[in-house]
Protein backbone atom coordinates (compact mmCIF):
# COMPACT_ATOMS: atom_id res chain seq x y z
CA UNK A 1 0.00 0.00 0.00
CA UNK A 2 2.71 2.40 1.07
CA UNK A 3 4.23 1.84 -3.09
CA UNK A 4 0.72 2.05 -4.22
CA UNK A 5 0.05 5.64 -2.75
CA UNK A 6 3.87 6.41 -3.77
CA UNK A 7 3.96 9.53 -5.56
CA UNK A 8 6.99 8.62 -7.83
CA UNK A 9 4.68 5.37 -8.54
CA UNK A 10 3.76 6.28 -11.99
CA UNK A 11 1.23 3.71 -12.72
CA UNK A 12 -1.75 3.38 -10.06
CA UNK A 13 -2.61 7.44 -10.31
CA UNK A 14 -2.79 7.26 -14.36
CA UNK A 15 -5.11 3.45 -14.32
CA UNK A 16 -7.18 5.23 -11.82
CA UNK A 17 -8.26 8.20 -13.65
CA UNK A 18 -8.13 6.48 -16.96
CA UNK A 19 -11.06 3.89 -15.59
CA UNK A 20 -13.03 7.08 -13.99
CA UNK A 21 -12.92 8.67 -17.57
CA UNK A 22 -13.97 5.67 -19.25
CA UNK A 23 -16.71 5.46 -16.16
CA UNK A 24 -18.10 8.59 -17.81
CA UNK A 25 -17.35 8.39 -21.45
CA UNK A 26 -17.31 5.14 -22.42
CA UNK A 27 -13.62 5.29 -23.77
CA UNK A 28 -10.89 6.08 -21.63
CA UNK A 29 -7.99 8.05 -22.53
CA UNK A 30 -5.75 4.96 -22.92
CA UNK A 31 -8.55 2.24 -24.45
CA UNK A 32 -9.33 -0.72 -23.50
CA UNK A 33 -9.04 0.91 -19.89
CA UNK A 34 -6.83 -2.26 -18.75
CA UNK A 35 -4.20 -2.44 -21.33
CA UNK A 36 -1.82 0.71 -20.21
CA UNK A 37 1.31 -1.29 -21.98
CA UNK A 38 3.70 1.07 -24.01
CA UNK A 39 1.87 -0.48 -27.26
CA UNK A 40 -1.46 1.25 -25.91
CA UNK A 41 -0.21 4.86 -26.21
CA UNK A 42 -3.24 7.79 -24.34
CA UNK A 43 -5.34 9.44 -27.03
CA UNK A 44 -4.65 12.36 -24.82
CA UNK A 45 -1.21 11.96 -22.79
CA UNK A 46 -1.61 15.53 -21.58
CA UNK A 47 -4.65 14.93 -20.05
CA UNK A 48 -4.20 11.54 -18.39
CA UNK A 49 -0.62 13.42 -16.70
CA UNK A 50 -2.59 16.39 -15.72
CA UNK A 51 -5.76 13.84 -14.09
CA UNK A 52 -3.17 11.85 -12.56
CA UNK A 53 -0.97 14.43 -11.07
CA UNK A 54 -4.06 16.29 -9.81
CA UNK A 55 -4.89 12.92 -7.97
CA UNK A 56 -1.63 12.25 -6.10
CA UNK A 57 -1.51 16.05 -5.17
CA UNK A 58 -4.82 16.36 -3.83
CA UNK A 59 -3.68 13.07 -1.83
CA UNK A 60 -5.99 10.68 -3.84
CA UNK A 61 -9.22 12.23 -3.05
CA UNK A 62 -11.36 10.48 -5.73
CA UNK A 63 -14.15 13.26 -5.03
CA UNK A 64 -11.19 15.66 -6.93
CA UNK A 65 -11.24 13.47 -10.00
CA UNK A 66 -14.94 13.27 -10.54
CA UNK A 67 -15.60 16.65 -9.35
CA UNK A 68 -12.85 18.16 -12.02
CA UNK A 69 -14.23 15.86 -14.94
CA UNK A 70 -17.69 16.81 -14.38
CA UNK A 71 -16.92 20.57 -14.32
CA UNK A 72 -15.10 20.30 -17.57
CA UNK A 73 -16.58 21.47 -20.64
CA UNK A 74 -15.51 18.36 -22.47
CA UNK A 75 -17.67 16.20 -20.09
CA UNK A 76 -20.46 19.30 -20.72
CA UNK A 77 -20.35 18.83 -24.45
CA UNK A 78 -23.78 18.38 -26.49
CA UNK A 79 -24.58 14.71 -27.95
CA UNK A 80 -25.55 16.33 -31.36
CA UNK A 81 -22.96 16.89 -33.98
CA UNK A 82 -21.99 19.34 -36.09
CA UNK A 83 -19.78 19.33 -39.51
CA UNK A 84 -16.75 19.57 -37.34
CA UNK A 85 -17.00 16.36 -34.89
CA UNK A 86 -19.29 14.24 -36.64
CA UNK A 87 -17.22 11.33 -37.03
CA UNK A 88 -14.94 12.22 -34.29
CA UNK A 89 -15.30 9.28 -32.12
CA UNK A 90 -11.77 9.81 -30.30
CA UNK A 91 -11.01 12.71 -29.00
CA UNK A 92 -13.66 13.66 -26.76
CA UNK A 93 -15.24 16.98 -29.30
CA UNK A 94 -18.55 15.56 -28.59
CA UNK A 95 -20.56 13.13 -25.94
CA UNK A 96 -21.15 9.87 -27.54
CA UNK A 97 -24.48 8.59 -26.61
CA UNK A 98 -24.13 5.13 -24.97
CA UNK A 99 -26.59 2.31 -23.55
CA UNK A 100 -27.36 2.53 -19.86
CA UNK A 101 -24.96 0.32 -17.69
CA UNK A 102 -27.08 -2.88 -16.50
CA UNK A 103 -27.89 -1.81 -12.95
CA UNK A 104 -28.38 1.96 -13.86
CA UNK A 105 -31.27 0.49 -17.00
CA UNK A 106 -32.47 -2.15 -14.30
CA UNK A 107 -33.53 0.58 -12.06
CA UNK A 108 -34.50 3.21 -14.11
CA UNK A 109 -37.17 1.01 -15.61
CA UNK A 110 -37.81 0.00 -12.01
CA UNK A 111 -38.25 3.85 -10.79
CA UNK A 112 -40.16 4.45 -14.20
CA UNK A 113 -42.84 1.84 -13.31
CA UNK A 114 -43.62 2.00 -9.61
CA UNK A 115 -45.57 4.55 -7.52
CA UNK A 116 -44.83 7.63 -5.95
CA UNK A 117 -43.82 5.93 -2.31
CA UNK A 118 -41.68 3.35 -3.64
CA UNK A 119 -39.78 5.72 -6.44
CA UNK A 120 -38.83 8.08 -4.06
CA UNK A 121 -37.51 5.41 -2.01
CA UNK A 122 -34.60 5.39 -4.25
CA UNK A 123 -33.80 8.48 -3.11
CA UNK A 124 -33.31 7.83 0.40
CA UNK A 125 -32.16 4.05 0.02
CA UNK A 126 -29.99 1.49 -1.59
CA UNK A 127 -32.35 -0.87 -0.80
CA UNK A 128 -33.45 -2.79 -3.87
CA UNK A 129 -31.87 -1.22 -6.02
CA UNK A 130 -30.02 -3.62 -8.40
CA UNK A 131 -26.75 -0.65 -8.13
CA UNK A 132 -25.96 -1.50 -4.85
CA UNK A 133 -26.56 -5.31 -5.33
CA UNK A 134 -22.95 -6.78 -4.02
CA UNK A 135 -21.99 -8.55 -7.92
CA UNK A 136 -22.02 -12.31 -8.26
CA UNK A 137 -22.27 -15.05 -10.61
CA UNK A 138 -25.53 -15.65 -12.13
CA UNK A 139 -26.63 -18.24 -9.82
CA UNK A 140 -26.29 -16.17 -7.00
CA UNK A 141 -27.86 -13.32 -8.36
CA UNK A 142 -31.08 -15.26 -9.10
CA UNK A 143 -31.03 -16.72 -5.28
CA UNK A 144 -30.34 -13.55 -3.96
CA UNK A 145 -33.37 -11.48 -2.26
CA UNK A 146 -33.34 -8.05 -4.57
CA UNK A 147 -30.98 -9.63 -6.83
CA UNK A 148 -33.11 -12.61 -7.49
CA UNK A 149 -35.54 -10.11 -8.16
CA UNK A 150 -33.66 -8.36 -10.73
CA UNK A 151 -31.00 -10.92 -11.47
CA UNK A 152 -32.41 -11.80 -15.00
CA UNK A 153 -32.57 -8.56 -16.26
CA UNK A 154 -29.23 -7.46 -14.79
CA UNK A 155 -27.74 -10.46 -17.45
CA UNK A 156 -30.07 -9.61 -20.42
CA UNK A 157 -28.48 -5.98 -20.29
CA UNK A 158 -24.76 -7.35 -20.12
CA UNK A 159 -24.25 -7.10 -16.10
CA UNK A 160 -20.74 -8.69 -14.93
CA UNK A 161 -20.78 -11.77 -13.78
CA UNK A 162 -17.24 -11.50 -12.11
CA UNK A 163 -15.63 -14.40 -13.60
CA UNK A 164 -12.83 -13.29 -14.54
CA UNK A 165 -10.67 -9.95 -13.72
CA UNK A 166 -11.03 -8.30 -17.70
CA UNK A 167 -13.50 -5.48 -18.37
CA UNK A 168 -15.11 -7.41 -21.36
CA UNK A 169 -17.03 -9.91 -18.44
CA UNK A 170 -18.98 -6.62 -18.88
CA UNK A 171 -21.49 -5.89 -22.35
CA UNK A 172 -22.31 -2.20 -22.74
CA UNK A 173 -23.57 -3.04 -26.12
CA UNK A 174 -26.88 -3.27 -27.16
CA UNK A 175 -28.71 -5.99 -28.56
CA UNK A 176 -31.86 -7.64 -29.64
CA UNK A 177 -32.48 -9.83 -26.39
CA UNK A 178 -32.90 -5.98 -24.73
CA UNK A 179 -35.01 -4.79 -27.06
CA UNK A 180 -37.46 -8.00 -26.51
CA UNK A 181 -36.86 -8.20 -22.98
CA UNK A 182 -38.58 -4.68 -22.55
CA UNK A 183 -41.31 -4.76 -25.35
CA UNK A 184 -42.43 -8.21 -24.08
CA UNK A 185 -41.18 -9.82 -21.05
CA UNK A 186 -43.82 -11.10 -18.60
CA UNK A 187 -42.46 -8.89 -15.40
CA UNK A 188 -41.89 -5.77 -17.28
CA UNK A 189 -45.77 -5.93 -18.71
CA UNK A 190 -47.56 -7.67 -15.26
CA UNK A 191 -45.04 -4.69 -13.39
CA UNK A 192 -46.89 -1.83 -15.47
CA UNK A 193 -50.38 -3.29 -15.54
CA UNK A 194 -51.08 -5.73 -12.72
CA UNK A 195 -48.61 -4.53 -9.42
CA UNK A 196 -50.23 -2.88 -7.09
CA UNK A 197 -47.30 -0.59 -6.26
CA UNK A 198 -47.74 0.41 -10.06
CA UNK A 199 -47.88 4.07 -10.69
CA UNK A 200 -50.75 3.17 -13.31
CA UNK A 201 -52.23 0.97 -10.29
CA UNK A 202 -52.01 3.99 -8.36
CA UNK A 203 -53.64 6.25 -11.00
CA UNK A 204 -56.36 3.81 -11.32
CA UNK A 205 -56.68 3.89 -7.17
CA UNK A 206 -56.50 8.01 -6.73
CA UNK A 207 -59.25 7.98 -9.45
CA UNK A 208 -61.92 5.96 -7.31
CA UNK A 209 -61.05 7.82 -4.63
CA UNK A 210 -61.31 11.29 -5.95
CA UNK A 211 -64.86 12.98 -5.92
CA UNK A 212 -66.27 13.06 -9.97
CA UNK A 213 -66.30 17.38 -9.57
CA UNK A 214 -62.52 17.41 -8.79
CA UNK A 215 -62.27 15.06 -11.86
CA UNK A 216 -64.36 17.19 -13.96
CA UNK A 217 -62.41 20.44 -13.64
CA UNK A 218 -59.36 18.90 -14.70
CA UNK A 219 -61.16 17.69 -17.80
CA UNK A 220 -62.33 20.94 -18.23
CA UNK A 221 -58.90 22.18 -17.81
CA UNK A 222 -57.60 19.83 -20.39
CA UNK A 223 -60.07 21.13 -22.69
CA UNK A 224 -59.08 24.58 -22.30
CA UNK A 225 -55.23 23.94 -23.12
CA UNK A 226 -55.99 21.67 -25.97
CA UNK A 227 -58.04 24.69 -27.40
CA UNK A 228 -55.87 27.40 -26.58
CA UNK A 229 -52.62 25.45 -27.90
CA UNK A 230 -54.79 24.73 -31.15
CA UNK A 231 -55.49 28.13 -31.70
CA UNK A 232 -52.29 29.30 -31.83
CA UNK A 233 -50.50 26.81 -33.71
CA UNK A 234 -53.69 25.75 -36.11
CA UNK A 235 -51.18 26.66 -39.07
CA UNK A 236 -47.99 24.04 -37.79
CA UNK A 237 -50.38 21.28 -37.32
CA UNK A 238 -51.14 18.30 -39.73
CA UNK A 239 -54.27 18.33 -41.27
CA UNK A 240 -55.29 14.76 -39.83
CA UNK A 241 -53.93 15.16 -36.71
CA UNK A 242 -55.69 19.06 -36.26
CA UNK A 243 -59.23 17.34 -37.82
CA UNK A 244 -58.79 14.30 -35.00
CA UNK A 245 -58.03 17.41 -32.56
CA UNK A 246 -61.34 19.29 -33.50
CA UNK A 247 -63.40 16.11 -33.48
CA UNK A 248 -61.90 15.77 -29.54
CA UNK A 249 -62.79 19.00 -28.45
CA UNK A 250 -66.06 18.94 -29.91
CA UNK A 251 -66.34 16.12 -28.21
CA UNK A 252 -64.62 17.34 -24.97
CA UNK A 253 -67.21 20.30 -25.44
CA UNK A 254 -70.74 18.84 -25.75
CA UNK A 255 -69.67 17.15 -22.45
CA UNK A 256 -68.27 20.17 -20.30
CA UNK A 257 -70.54 22.16 -17.91
CA UNK A 258 -72.97 19.81 -17.13
CA UNK A 259 -72.98 17.22 -15.28
CA UNK A 260 -72.27 14.82 -18.00
CA UNK A 261 -69.08 15.60 -18.16
CA UNK A 262 -68.50 14.98 -14.37
CA UNK A 263 -69.64 11.66 -14.77
CA UNK A 264 -67.51 11.33 -17.96
CA UNK A 265 -64.97 12.08 -16.33
CA UNK A 266 -65.68 10.19 -13.35
CA UNK A 267 -65.65 6.79 -15.38
CA UNK A 268 -62.12 7.72 -17.36
CA UNK A 269 -60.02 5.63 -14.57
CA UNK A 270 -57.36 8.29 -14.62
CA UNK A 271 -56.51 9.98 -11.45
CA UNK A 272 -55.18 13.24 -12.87
CA UNK A 273 -56.18 14.99 -16.34
CA UNK A 274 -54.93 13.19 -19.40
CA UNK A 275 -52.51 16.43 -20.00
CA UNK A 276 -50.70 16.26 -16.29
CA UNK A 277 -50.72 11.93 -16.81
CA UNK A 278 -48.87 12.93 -19.86
CA UNK A 279 -46.69 14.85 -17.97
CA UNK A 280 -46.09 12.73 -15.41
CA UNK A 281 -45.03 10.05 -18.13
CA UNK A 282 -42.47 11.93 -19.64
CA UNK A 283 -40.86 12.83 -17.06
CA UNK A 284 -40.60 9.53 -15.19
CA UNK A 285 -38.99 7.88 -18.20
CA UNK A 286 -37.11 10.86 -20.47
CA UNK A 287 -36.85 13.32 -17.30
CA UNK A 288 -38.26 15.79 -19.24
CA UNK A 289 -41.52 17.30 -20.09
CA UNK A 290 -42.88 17.02 -23.94
CA UNK A 291 -42.92 19.37 -26.57
CA UNK A 292 -46.39 20.80 -27.77
CA UNK A 293 -46.31 18.21 -31.00
CA UNK A 294 -45.64 15.26 -28.28
CA UNK A 295 -48.36 16.62 -26.30
CA UNK A 296 -50.83 16.55 -28.68
CA UNK A 297 -50.03 13.14 -30.40
CA UNK A 298 -50.27 11.50 -26.97
CA UNK A 299 -53.77 13.32 -26.77
CA UNK A 300 -54.82 11.99 -29.87
CA UNK A 301 -53.75 8.86 -28.69
CA UNK A 302 -55.22 8.09 -25.94
CA UNK A 303 -58.42 9.46 -27.44
CA UNK A 304 -58.22 6.79 -29.19
CA UNK A 305 -56.81 4.23 -27.16
CA UNK A 306 -60.03 1.96 -25.61
CA UNK A 307 -59.91 3.70 -22.10
CA UNK A 308 -57.70 6.71 -21.09
CA UNK A 309 -56.23 4.51 -18.43
CA UNK A 310 -55.63 1.89 -21.24
CA UNK A 311 -54.07 4.71 -23.31
CA UNK A 312 -51.99 6.00 -20.00
CA UNK A 313 -50.35 1.88 -20.05
CA UNK A 314 -49.40 2.24 -23.71
CA UNK A 315 -47.89 5.37 -23.20
CA UNK A 316 -45.99 4.42 -20.54
CA UNK A 317 -44.79 1.10 -22.30
CA UNK A 318 -43.89 3.12 -25.23
CA UNK A 319 -41.71 5.86 -23.55
CA UNK A 320 -39.67 2.59 -22.23
CA UNK A 321 -39.11 1.35 -25.58
CA UNK A 322 -37.69 4.28 -26.88
CA UNK A 323 -33.92 5.46 -27.30
CA UNK A 324 -33.97 8.35 -25.52
CA UNK A 325 -34.74 6.05 -22.59
CA UNK A 326 -32.16 3.37 -22.78
CA UNK A 327 -29.15 5.58 -23.77
CA UNK A 328 -27.28 8.41 -22.08
CA UNK A 329 -26.78 11.14 -24.48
Amino acid sequence: MDWLRDPKNPFFAKAFVNRVWSNYFNVGIVNPTDDMSLANPPSNAALLDYLAQGFIDHNFDMQWVHREICNSRTYQLSWQTNETNAKDEKNFARSVPRRLPAEVAVDAVNMAITSYEKAATYITTLKGRSIAIAGAGAARANNNGAAGTNGFALQVFGRSIRESNCDCDRSMEASLLQTVFLQNDGAVIQAIEQDKSSWISQLAKTATANDSSARGSGQRATFEQMKARLDAEKKNIPEARLKKMQERLAAMQKASGDKAADAAAGQSGLAFAEEEVIRQAYLRTLSRLPTPDEQDRCLSYMADAESPLAGAKGLLWTLLNTKEFIVNH
